[in-house]
């Protein structure tokens, strides 16, 4: 996400999700990284189990 187009493809993709009734927390689950910041698989553990339990 530290590329600027990127993040704005990113937020497009997500607004189209949107307008098809796919929402974040819901049908959707979002993760974000960044050159600092590794992506923690740990938490996507967490996000996929309490998604697919509900």
């Amino acid at each position: 996400m530290d590329d600027p187009i990127y993040a704005q493809n990113a937020v497009r993709k997500i607004q189209a999700y949107e307008e098809n009734d796919i929402y974040p927390g819901e049908r959707l689950i979002l993760t974000f990284e960044t050159e600092r910041t590794a992506l923690d698989m740990q938490l996507i553990e967490k996000l996929v189990c309490r998604y697919l339990t509900e």
